[in-house]
């Protein structure tokens, strides 16, 4: 019993106190471990009855193993057990048990023999099953075994020879071999042996269920071609086997006849076996006999004893080393000359910018041959030549390219005329005899579909190249409502989108025409009749109003305080006021007298609203008008645009118009100029700017930002004042780095955090602080990456702070959503085949009811799409999520900012330090030649004296 001291350790807990482990074992039949806790009591009382009545005088001792938590549960579960216990103390040896006979839940009893070693594990059930104790000591047979899937595997193939009788080849579609258990998983995979279109060698099919299905499915069924062969067979189970030489047409070969199920289930038995026995021979288990000498040499290896000594290490012998050397050294490129280094670096706002390389140099020169008459040899026929060369080999390039390109490979010519030349009438019957053998394979292979086209391109069917960097997910967007109409907007697109204030079913379309340039040079001038559209959700059909104006209108706004005034800019500069009723904004149903119904009922025309107002022409802007802003009640212009006034707002312009001198011209104008230049610039989007002000704490009236038409920003005051000799400069800040030689398309303030500023232009959007520029930071907080496709429009989410929606010039919309990802978008949606020219959101605030955006192309129609909920709720905390993300990128530009004044400043240090040391070694220089010069002289007084004293001496001679 010295096999359990290393277990439980030199001593144990018994009834009279400690007891030393191998005396208290010894000649026991059986130990068992019991493995419990206090909560195990019920099992406990019966084990110790047994153990009591039974066990106990049959050999059997066991040891309890506390699972408790604390010493006193211990205790408490100790004190009706009448066996021993190892101490409560002893966790490492009780951790080590545990984990050696995986203890997963208690109670648990491991029964050890003699020598420790494990007769069950399952002692609980055996204690449950027989207490009295007549199978003891209950020991198990330990003898591993292979699961089905393993003797499947170790089978391989049972496929049968060509030639037996009984078998038919049978086709079964592949999403059938899961049902009829030839894979144990439809997909594919590594780690299962039979997934996919690796089937199992056999497998076995109901004939009742079988002829069922194909009563039930008919030609639908694998089966329906078989179903005689099948109705035949006298047995209940029909045999399939996987042949995937297909030796009888097909992988699957079914049993047909009793006789044929007979046979090839005592071959497949009889692999079984096979399989099973070098199973346990290769473990040294199994095979007969009597004592011969295989054993003896098995029991001779038995007792050899292994030496766990450390390897002797000794010198590498290869004998293809030398070999292998000179073939690595053979194709191994030296390097002539020292590796180059090269960086490569790129601004930071052209990160994620869509390349698309080609092999066409469009910037490169072509190289094209051409004759060089200095080197025209002229050729003569000799009469007589005679020269010993070597053997000549003719090489060619494969493409013939006369421009440069990335790669041309290089072959030789092959020349098979030769090799082939003796192919004649005589191989005719040799050619007949292959074509006869592979015919039926041929034919099967196209039937079956399993052709291979070898001169098929690789890469042809990789997919369609991506167009930009947006995400292929859907936004699940729902278009419920599409308004055009012939009449008034074929040919034209929607350049304006507006909902009536108040309402959500009801919305206000401009149109304008879809021309080219020159087709707009020649229409410059013409007055003719454009339209703004108002459209109901009740009739879809046509539209609900119609407002007339005598130019086409880029842009209108209702009237913050009367919803029944609208304002729009027209394409000569001048701005118009329409008056609308109740029954045109669909508050109120229109009143119609028995002859104006009957008017209406002939000709179905469409309400028209002509314009209450229209600026003067020569007192207006000279473009179009693109940008409407109202500006706050507070806000007053006197004629010079600075001093407050009486300002009678719309209607009282409307109640002034019946005087004939009453003319509508601007109370302030101003022409923005570039400061470099002083040339006149266009805007062609505006924001006021609310809440500002000054040092002193006086609130400012007369901010704004605008863009310029080639995609600048700028900040400037209206109210700006001039000196004697100098114009005003209306313009204070121009922020040149989202400059595209293009019209801004957008410019919003987010409806979240009013300091930050959205400005979409064709190939990227901008976010912008509106007060860094006060720091010297003129760079925006986040600029996206260039996309190969056009933005069109761009609209803040009304109800997500961390979402923006970006129309595209092929139709689709692009939704980034910030607290996804940054780089690029997150959603697309296809709107329309056609660009989108405007979107607008209806504003309710009622998360409860859909949101809507009206999206407007360049075709005339105006779509409205429900936004689905996950673009309308905000997400956990996005809100201050979205803030942490615009804090990060203010943190990033100003580092940037200040990084580079400390490398501006370290520039002119550096500067300073080498013109320093230029000028001293200019001084160093001047005092160098200064000295030579002395030193020359002294030379040249040197020399004029030894040559008077060689003179004198030649003299005295």
């Amino acid at each position: 019993m010295a096999a359990f001291a290393p277990l439980f350790g030199d001593s144990l807990k018994g009834g009279e106190g400690d007891v030393e482990t191998a005396a208290s074992l010894e000649g026991k039949e059986a130990v068992g471990l019991y493995f419990a806790s206090v909560t195990c009591k019920e099992f406990s009382a019966e084990l110790a009855k047994a153990y009591s009545e039974a066990l106990s005088a049959k050999g059997f001792e066991i040891v309890f193993v506390s699972c408790d938590g604390t010493e006193e549960e211990a205790g408490e579960s100790l004190k009706d057990m009448p066996w021993l216990a190892m101490p409560f103390g002893s966790k490492a040896e009780k951790d080590a048990l545990v984990e050696k006979y995986e203890v997963q839940e208690v109670p648990k009893l491991v029964l050890l023999g003699k020598e420790g070693e494990v007769l069950t594990v399952n002692g609980v059930s055996k204690i449950t099953e027989d207490p009295s104790g007549e199978g003891f000591p209950w020991q198990e047979d330990q003898t591993p075994t292979l699961s089905e899937e393993e003797v499947l595997v170790r089978m391989g193939s049972v496929a049968p020879e060509p030639g037996e009788s009984g078998l038919k080849g049978v086709f079964i579609n592949s999403k059938n071999y899961l049902p009829l258990g030839f894979v144990t998983d439809a997909e594919e995979s590594d780690e299962i042996p039979f997934s996919g279109f690796k089937l199992k060698p056999y497998t076995f099919i109901d004939k009742e269920k079988t002829l069922t299905e194909v009563a039930k499915m008919g030609f639908a069924s694998d089966w329906d071609p078989y179903k005689k062969e099948i109705k035949a067979f006298a047995g209940q189970q029909l045999l399939l086997m996987f042949d995937p030489e297909k030796t009888y047409g097909e992988k699957i070969i079914m049993t047909t006849t009793e006789e044929a199920y007979n046979r090839e289930m005592e071959r497949i038995e009889a692999k079984r076996q096979e399989v099973m026995d070098e199973f346990l021979a290769s473990l040294g288990i199994g095979g007969g006999g009597g004592d011969t000498a295989e054993d003896d040499e098995a029991a001779a290896e038995e007792n050899i004893v292994v030496r766990d000594l450390p390897r002797e290490c000794k010198e590498w012998v290869s004998e293809t080393m030398e070999a292998t050397r000179a073939e690595v050294s053979n194709f191994t490129v030296q390097n002539i000359r020292p590796p180059m280094q090269v960086m490569i670096t790129r601004a930071r706002m052209h990160f994620g910018k869509a390349c698309k390389f080609s092999d066409s140099g469009e910037n490169l020169q072509n190289c094209r041959p051409q004759k060089d008459p200095n080197f025209a040899l002229q050729r003569k026929e000799l009469e007589i030549g005679i020269q010993a060369v070597k053997e000549v080999h003719t090489c060619a390039c494969q493409t013939t390219w006369f421009r440069p390109v990335n790669k041309s490979t290089q072959y030789s010519p092959a020349h098979f005329l030769p090799r082939d030349a003796g192919l004649g009438y005589d191989k005719v019957d040799e050619l007949t005899e292959f074509l006869t053998a592979v015919s039926v394979s041929v034919e099967e292979a196209l039937q079956t579909n399993e052709t291979v086209d070898i001169f098929q391109e690789e890469f042809a069917h990789l997919g369609s190249e991506e167009t930009g960097d947006v995400s292929k997910a859907s936004s699940n967007l729902q278009e419920i409502r599409t308004f055009t109409d012939v009449g008034f907007t074929k040919g034209k697109r929607v350049e304006w989108i507006e909902w009536v204030p108040n309402s959500t079913d009801m919305l206000v379309s401009s149109y304008c025409e879809n021309l080219h340039f020159c087709d707009k040079l020649e229409n410059m001038g013409r007055v003719g009749n454009s339209s703004i559209l108002i459209w109901s959700f009740q009739d879809s059909l046509a539209p609900h109003c119609n407002l007339v104006a005598p130019w086409e209108v880029t842009i209108f706004k209702f009237y913050p305080t009367d919803n029944k005034y609208v304002v729009g800019g027209l394409s000569s500069g001048q701005l118009a006021v329409w008056k609308l009723s109740d029954a045109d904004l669909g508050y109120a149903l229109r009143e119609k007298n028995k002859k104006d119904a009957i008017e209406e009922e002939k000709t179905s025309a469409v309400p028209s609203i002509s314009h209450k107002v229209l600026s003067i022409i020569d007192d207006s802007h000279r473009k179009a008008v693109v940008a409407i802003e109202w500006l706050p009640c507070e806000v007053f212009f006197d004629d010079r645009g600075r001093r407050p006034g009486d300002d009678l707002g719309l209607p009282g312009l409307l109640e002034s118009i019946n005087d004939a001198d009453h003319q509508w011209k601007p109370v302030h104008k101003i022409q923005l100029q570039r400061q470099d230049s002083g040339t006149e610039m266009g805007c062609c989007q505006i924001l006021y700017c609310h809440d500002r002000y000054d040092d002193k704490g006086t609130k400012l009236l007369t901010n704004f930002f605008a863009s310029t038409e080639e995609g600048e920003l700028i900040y400037g005051d209206w109210a700006a004042q001039g000196g004697e000799d100098r114009k005003p400069e209306f313009m204070k800040q121009m922020f040149t780095i989202s400059k595209t030689f293009r019209p801004t398309l957008s410019l919003e303030r987010s409806p979240f955090f009013p300091d930050i500023l959205l400005a979409v232009t064709d190939w990227a959007f901008y976010l912008w602080k509106d007060d860094l520029w006060k720091e010297g930071i003129k760079e925006p907080l986040f600029q996206s990456s260039y996309t190969s496709i056009t933005f069109t429009r761009g609209v803040w989410s009304p109800t997500r702070p961390s979402v923006i929606f970006l129309g595209l010039a092929t139709g689709g919309l692009d939704i980034w959503d910030f607290s996804d990802q940054s780089h690029k978008a997150s959603l697309s949606a296809p709107v329309t085949s056609l660009p989108i020219s405007s979107m607008s959101f209806l504003r309710h605030g009622d998360l409860t009811v859909d949101q809507k955006l009206a999206i407007g192309d360049a075709g005339g129609n105006t779509h409205v799409h429900v936004i689905p909920k996950n673009l309308v709720k905000q997400a956990g905390k996005e809100l201050d999520n979205m803030r942490k993300f615009l804090q990060r990128e203010e943190q990033r530009v100003r580092y940037f900012q200040d990084r580079k004044l400390e490398l501006g400043t370290l520039k002119e240090q550096i500067e300073k330090q080498a013109q320093m040391a230029a000028d001293e070694n200019a001084e160093d220089k001047g005092k160098t030649t200064v000295d030579q010069d002395k030193a020359d002289a002294a030379a040249e007084d040197l020399y004029q004296k030894l040559q008077a004293e060689c003179l004198e001496e030649l003299k005295t001679m």
